[in-house]
């Protein structure tokens, strides 16, 4: 379990950073306003699509795999707990694994991260798409 931990936080961290180092360039696309007519927006549309398919799309991805990769373990692990409390109570204390706790929390992060980069992206697409009219 300690090797799982270990390679999921190490896949949420590598998203993390690339999320930190790109966030600044996708979060200032979202300031673009549409020009009224399609010709003035060539250039900002040329910007965002470029942004929008090299990092934005593909952190999107990798965050949703990441977060899809490890769901399988958390839900075993969350019913797993369940189960035992339910059958043990309070008692089921005893049994407390500090490192599928974690497993779990790193889990729940990454699923966070995730589907914040996916709204953000979402974002990007639709400005997108009010440029090319």
């Amino acid at each position: 379990m300690s090797d799982l931990l270990s390679a999921a936080s190490l896949l949420m961290a590598v998203i993390a950073i690339l999320y930190s180092l790109w966030y600044t360039e996708l979060t200032k696309l979202l300031e673009i306003q549409p020009a009224k007519y399609k010709e003035d927006n060539s250039a900002s549309r040329k910007q965002v699509y470029n942004t929008f398919y090299s990092k934005s799309l593909p952190l999107s991805i990798m965050a949703i795999i990441v977060a899809f990769v490890f769901c399988p373990d958390a839900v075993r692990i969350c019913i797993e707990s369940l189960a035992k409390y339910q059958l043990k109570g309070w008692s089921a204390i005893k049994d407390y694994d500090a490192v599928r706790t974690a497993y779990v929390l790193v889990f729940v992060f990454s699923s966070i991260l995730a589907s914040y980069i996916c709204r953000l992206s979402w974002k990007i697409w639709r400005l997108l798409l009010k440029l090319g009219k």
